[in-house]
């Protein structure tokens, strides 16, 4: 007679596989436990992709320190050389797309020691440029796309080692490399110039990506086909071996009985024509456009209203804590709410919209140091969760693909906002023209991810009416987990 209070996994709570595992592969998944070696593997690997993020993500939000040295040595105007910093931005972001089957086709340790290896050569070659145009080659694309390589993988790779039970904490952690790097980068590329110079700068920081870089590449390594942890381990105990094979031979037989799927560029036809992606993709773009929007004016703006450029420079400093600061907090908080966090999306470009019409009344250094504040902080917390968010959206074999994607149009906000910002104030003449239409951009960003949700609603009252059940996704299967442990364990005490 089987035990009560033995837990039987049917095929959905067995299935919590990580992101970046293939379909093919269910089949080999055992129910092996972690253990504490793996564990802390695990958030090791969170901490070299963290780390990682320094040299790369950091160099590309500081090419505004190289400026002013690059207008020296080359020469031209201010807007043509921003184009160079903007583009490799950009390309750290919509490289996703080749960086994510290249994880799925090799690993997270060659793709990501590649691009070390790719960003250390382009910026070597940076060294020995002569005529200006090259540095759209080397710097722009090459180190642009291998940041890329070295930003995505590890962060597909972090979700995999935590599929379910610290999944958004992780993964937030990660992604505050990003502010963190532009922190530490930012006076280490400003002493190495003043020190050494352009040339040999870029020759030292090539040198610099490789000696970081190697380590943390050398750190990452797939996980294990297991997910169970060790919390769990202790609460259900083992699990016959025949209930976990019977498992998945259903779960197999459904599986050879699902249609063929179509693909466009890697990503299923179905996607491409769900109004939910389709509206998270564009919401994307406006936030982006929303957030790059002010920043090329900010420093000369805040010069009109008394703040001298070294005061403007704290603020920016103050901005860069505030994200990362975000970023750590939304980690902390993200599994823990009681709502979507697709609402968390609505929230944030709602109150940034807010923040940047207050900004049009600011007259002090006060006034702007809660501007950055709280528009760092707010950005900070939106960035560290796209990747929760976008596997919370969809079930788990359609987030892989739309993770490919999701990217691309923050990537291209960043690459075309400084420009249509330039030209507004071209025409206007008026950086309170800037930030009014900014906060118009957050505000239709706002709206577009209202519009999610309010689909989703739709959908359950339309699948409830039909009988049918909800699609399962990650933070649903977090918070299952928690309420699952918490019903066990107060059945443990009560047999006590």
């Amino acid at each position: 007679m089987p035990d009560s209070n033995h837990h039987t996994p049917n095929a959905a709570e067995s299935e919590k596989l990580a992101l970046n595992q293939s379909s093919e592969k269910k089949s080999k998944y055992t129910y092996s436990t972690w253990g504490r070696f793996n564990n802390k593997r695990a958030w090791m690997i969170c901490l070299a992709g963290f780390i990682l993020d320094i040299p790369f993500m950091g160099m590309v939000m500081s090419f505004g320190e190289l400026l002013l040295p690059l207008l020296d040595t080359f020469g031209g105007g201010t807007a043509a050389i921003s184009w160079v910093g903007s583009i490799a931005f950009g390309m750290a972001y919509v490289g996703n797309p080749i960086s994510t089957p290249l994880y799925n086709r090799f690993g997270c340790r060659c793709v990501s020691m590649a691009g070390v290896f790719l960003g250390a050569t382009a910026l070597f070659i940076c060294s020995f440029v002569t005529e200006f145009w090259w540095m759209f080659a080397t710097y722009s694309l090459m180190f642009g796309f291998a940041t890329n390589l070295c930003y995505n993988p590890p962060l597909i790779l972090t979700g995999a080692w935590f599929p379910v039970k610290n999944h958004v904490l992780a993964t937030c952690v990660l992604v505050a490399g990003i502010p963190f790097g532009s922190l530490v980068m930012n006076p280490v590329c400003q002493s190495l110039v003043e020190t050494i110079g352009l040339r040999n700068t870029y020759r030292t920081l090539a040198a610099l990506s490789l000696v970081i870089g190697i380590p943390c590449c050398l750190v990452f390594k797939q996980p294990p086909m297991d997910t169970e942890d060790e919390d769990t381990r202790s609460l259900e105990g083992s699990i016959e071996s025949a209930e976990v094979e019977g498992a998945w031979l259903s779960e197999m037989i459904k599986q050879e009985e699902l249609p063929e799927v179509r693909k466009l560029f890697g990503v299923r036809t179905s996607l491409w024509l769900d109004p939910i992606y389709i509206l998270y993709m564009f919401g994307q773009l406006f936030k982006g456009i929303g957030y790059v929007f002010p920043f090329i004016h900010l420093i000369s703006f805040m010069d009109t209203i008394g703040i001298e450029p070294s005061s403007g420079s704290i603020i920016m400093t103050v901005k860069g804590a505030a994200d990362m600061v975000g970023r750590f907090s939304a980690g902390f908080m993200g599994e823990k709410l009681p709502f979507p966090l697709i609402h968390i999306y609505v929230i944030c470009p709602g109150v940034m919209a807010i923040t940047t019409y207050l900004c049009t009344y600011a007259k002090s250094f006060i006034d702007m140091f809660f501007y950055a504040l709280a528009i760092g902080y707010f950005n900070g917390v939106f960035n560290a969760l796209l990747f929760s968010t976008t596997t919370s959206l969809f079930d788990r074999e359609a987030a892989k693909e739309a993770w490919s994607f999701c990217q691309v149009p923050p990537g291209i906000a960043i690459i075309i906002g400084p420009g249509i910002a330039g030209f507004i104030y071209d025409i206007s003449r008026s950086y309170i023209v800037d930030f009014y239409v900014n906060t118009a951009v957050f505000e239709i960003a706002m709206v577009t991810f209202l519009l999610v949700p309010a689909i989703q609603l739709c959908r359950r009252i339309r699948e409830k009416r039909k009988g049918g059940s909800d699609t399962e996704n990650i933070m649903e299967m977090a918070r299952f987990e928690r309420e699952r442990k918490n019903n066990m364990a107060n059945g443990y005490q009560s047999m006590k």
